[in-house]
């Protein structure tokens, strides 16, 4: 039976695929196919997982994920939904920063399953995610390549995905993109045979993050002009509607919102209103123009494809989306404000990066070997892969670089929480809703639940109306404050710098608060009768 699952899905021809799954089932199938299938995915897997593990264990630490803060504060989302927001009447993702929706309801439910599955919080079940979830989406990779192409092409790119240092490294960091490709290349794999399997895991990858939202809408609009079997995208469009509006419906209801996690990123990122205002020369100036050519050659890529109709439209349409994706969002959006140098190392152009080297391959040894056969008997496809895999490793020099400049944040950062551990007498500790490696560190490893632990970014001060003077309505205002201590249990508030609202409170209300010995936090110990 297994077999036969994969003599359907694992097929090189597309439109042999859809001939056999319109057709009568013949009395006797082969299983030997299905089984030798089974066998080189398998190999492909652990080509792909082996050097991950060797990375995340042996030449860089678990809790050290670079300059991916943003792991642990989707850890934080995962952990606190789990202890708090599953918990609602009504359930719902949680996060002290009120960030819980800006990337997706999906990446930190499964991560909150995990968690109670294992029994363990550690950020090492985050990443473990990421490299499980990416080794799975490159293997649905190599299907769709040896589908398009051949198998060399497949384990030519598998080889390149496995070592390449970018997609390597961004796959152990513990981020979401992973789970995000897996559910989109699943989708593909999927297609043509499986038509509401593809629409439900596109659908699934739209609540990963809002540009895949994006990109799976354009590739439900990129099989209907690409005129591939549209009597089907029929059935993906239903199966990704039914979903996709079920999530939206959540969406509305917890954040206003039918499209939060688009709308809320078009204006921190493409408008820019989340970044420090900064003038566009330097290196910010030479990026922005980069990225014009490169969403220049992404559209030129895109426009083609739809144009010629090639059998790997599909893959060619999502890599060229991506490129040009990268490319507006630098090259004319206002996300070129916070550019920095290591960007071009970052997570999201891996794919971008990925893609390109695809495209490589395939000429290298598919196209050019049909044109020039001289070409592929003198070995010079091998040569050109070789020695450009062996260059790209130079790349984890600045990887390197720019990880070690981050080492030390994490034991930093516990320092600080083994100030609030010791200082921790029972209760509830308010603390900054900016430090996700706090909350970690607390709930890890001093064992302080979740539960425990308030945000201090949505106390009552946050709803007073004159926001420019907290205190202007003391006498009527002071009784909210004060009942909002008593019924969280707050016994411990923890500042990493001073807050107008809470010297204020203190100023105001001294007899209710101690400051305690500390080094690094400003720790009051709260006395609310």
């Amino acid at each position: 039976m297994l077999g036969r699952f994969f003599d359907k899905i694992l097929k090189e021809d597309e439109e042999k695929e859809l001939a056999r799954a319109t057709r009568k089932p013949k009395v006797k199938k082969k299983e030997k196919t299905g089984q030798e299938q089974i066998v080189e995915l398998v190999l492909v897997f652990l080509l792909l997982l082996v050097p991950r593990l060797v990375y995340l264990f042996y030449i860089s630490e678990p809790n050290i994920v670079g300059w991916y803060t943003d792991t642990f504060h989707h850890w934080q989302v995962a952990y606190l939904s789990k202890e708090i927001g599953f918990k609602q009447e009504v359930w719902r993702l949680w996060d002290f920063k009120g960030m819980e929706y800006f990337w997706g309801l999906l990446h930190p439910v499964v991560l909150a399953v995990l968690f109670a599955l294992t029994g363990s919080i550690n950020i090492l079940v985050t990443r473990l995610l990421a490299i499980i979830a990416g080794c799975l989406a490159y293997v649905c990779l190599f299907v769709l390549m040896r589908r398009y192409f051949n198998r060399l092409v497949a384990w030519v790119t598998i080889i390149w995905t496995a070592f390449f240092p970018v997609t390597l490294f961004s796959n152990t960091i513990g981020e979401q993109e992973e789970l995000g490709l897996l559910l989109i290349f699943g989708g593909m794999v999927l297609w043509p045979g499986k038509p509401v399997l593809t629409g439900i895991l596109w659908a699934l990858a739209s609540m990963v993050r809002a540009e895949y939202w994006l990109f799976t809408v354009g590739l439900m609009v990129g099989l209907a002009v690409l005129r591939r079997h549209r009597e089907r995208l029929v059935l993906v469009g239903i199966s990704y509607g039914v979903v996709i509006l079920a999530y939206m419906k959540h969406l509305v209801s917890h954040t206003g919102s039918w499209i939060f996690p688009i709308k809320l990123n078009f204006v921190a990122s493409v408008k820019g209103e989340w970044l420090e205002e900064a003038a566009i020369v330097g290196v910010k100036l030479v990026a922005q123009r980069i990225s014009r050519v490169i969403f220049g050659f992404g559209l030129l890529g895109g426009l083609l494809t739809l144009r010629k109709k090639p059998k790997q439209g599909l893959l060619w349409l999502f890599g060229f989306a991506n490129v040009m994706f990268i490319g507006f969002m630098v090259g004319f959006g206002g996300y070129v404000k916070g550019f920095i140098m290591r960007i071009w190392l970052d997570r999201l152009y891996n794919w971008p990066y990925l893609f390109t080297g695809i495209v490589i391959i395939s000429g290298l040894f598919y196209y050019l070997p049909k044109a020039w056969p001289w070409f592929s008997k003198l070995k010079l496809n091998w040569l050109i892969f070789i020695v450009g895999l062996g260059l790209s490793q130079w790349i984890w020099q600045p990887i390197n670089r720019f990880v070690g400049a981050n080492a030390g944040l994490y034991n930093y950062e516990r320092d600080w929480a083994e100030e609030i551990a010791v200082a921790y007498q029972g209760g509830r500790v308010l603390i900054p809703e900016d430090r996700p490696y706090i909350t970690y560190l607390l709930a890890n490893d001093f064992g302080i639940e979740g539960k425990n632990m308030v945000g201090q970014m949505f106390d009552p001060f946050f709803y007073f109306e004159d926001q420019d003077n907290l205190f202007a309505d003391w006498d009527e205002n002071r009784e909210i404050v004060i009942d909002w201590l008593k019924e969280n249990d707050i016994r411990l508030i923890a500042l990493t710098i001073p807050r107008e609202r809470y010297t204020g409170l203190f100023e105001r209300e001294p007899q209710m608060f101690k400051k305690l010995d500390s080094k690094r936090f400003k720790l009051y110990e709260v006395k609310v009768e």
